[in-house]
């Protein structure tokens, strides 16, 4: 699973142990676990400014409606970063639990690792996750 898919997870769990369907965009994969952060097209909380947004309250990278394989005008949240394992991801692909909605494509991925890289929340070992599957740079 490469950097940049965007998931749909049908019974995504949260902190507080409620579940719901949820989009995810994976920022890096590494020995088996995915970094993964979740989306929301409710933008009270967020600026309607494209891109970064990592010193904001609430971080987030905004993608407007149809910029990418996102059908609404979509926030990226860095504010939480889930650590999946990739074989249970694949076992929801197969089970039809969680879809494939398709990439961000390099420029956009690149840009959210990088943003995500500027959170306060982000661990140095979530970092090194994405170092390690950083989108290729744009000529």
């Amino acid at each position: 699973m490469q950097a940049g898919t965007v998931l749909l997870h049908k019974s995504f769990m949260f902190a507080d142990g409620a579940t719901k369907d949820k989009y995810l965009v994976v920022l890096g994969k590494a020995q088996g676990t995915v970094l993964a952060a979740k989306t929301t097209s409710k933008g009270h909380r967020y600026r309607n400014d494209f891109g970064c947004q990592s010193a904001n309250q609430y971080p987030a990278f905004f993608l407007p409606a149809k910029s990418c394989c996102l059908p609404l005008n979509t926030w990226i949240c860095l504010g939480d970063f889930y650590e999946l394992k990739e074989d249970a991801l694949i076992g929801g692909i197969t089970s039809g639990n969680v879809f494939r909605v398709g990439l961000l494509g390099d420029t956009f991925t690149r840009d959210v690792q990088f943003c995500a890289k500027g959170c306060d929340d982000i661990s140095s070992h979530q970092e090194s996750i994405i170092d390690s599957s950083l989108a290729p740079a744009q000529n």
